[in-house]
């Protein structure tokens, strides 16, 4: 497999919106997610799906607590324009033909990153903001990372992919757990096709 045959899935979404368990499916189907991940401290979610590297210049790019623009913005393009290059080489050689991207932050990011990937896919999560602010209140997080932050995360998320005629597919996430047939429509708009061993994991990890 070529490093340049290898496709980008952006998994957009708020922060405790379901989107740990959507990146961690897709990397199950055998997506690669750029490792080595963020981990957490909520036993339910041990491992965040999102690439450390990855997670921290977005940080340093966008206040996680106030969802603005910090003066170290401009960096985030050439960044991932490398970082990107040298992830599409690692998948390459462990044969995955996906990447899977996600974290909050680069819902803010959007513009740079279609730009360097512009037939990257993207899969939404949904979920209603109440279960978004008890989980939240549940792991004592920062009022952005419920239900203020998600208003503001999916406000971004939708205008530009409207404003941009940007094709897209809505995943809600309690949905997504309970229905297969949820689960194939995302994988056929992904062009995805997991062994039976890999989607049985998949599923598994899911549940």
């Amino acid at each position: 497999m070529k490093a340049e045959d290898v496709k980008i899935i952006l998994v957009l979404a708020s922060w405790s919106s379901g989107s740990t368990s959507v990146a961690g499916y897709l990397d199950k189907c055998g997506a690669y997610s750029c490792p080595p991940h963020v981990h957490t401290v909520d036993e339910r979610t041990p491992n965040a799906y999102e690439p450390a590297e990855y997670k921290q210049v977005l940080g340093l790019c966008i206040d996680e607590n106030t969802l603005e623009a910090t003066p170290r913005v401009n960096a985030f393009e050439p960044f991932f324009a490398g970082w990107i290059a040298k992830q599409r080489q690692k998948a390459a050689e462990a044969g995955c033909g996906f990447i899977v991207l996600k974290h909050p932050l680069q819902s803010f990011m959007l513009p740079a990153i279609t730009k360097i990937e512009p037939d990257c896919r993207i899969v939404v999560v949904s979920r209603p903001f109440a279960k978004i602010e008890a989980t939240r209140a549940r792991r004592n997080w920062a009022h952005s990372f419920g239900e203020a932050g998600a208003r503001q995360v999916y406000g971004m998320t939708y205008t530009w992919l409207h404003e941009n005629n940007f094709g897209y597919l809505v995943v809600p996430y309690e949905r997504l757990r309970s229905e297969p047939e949820l689960r194939d429509e995302m994988l056929t708009y992904l062009d995805m096709t997991p062994t039976p061993q890999q989607r049985a994991e998949a599923d598994a990890f899911l549940k």
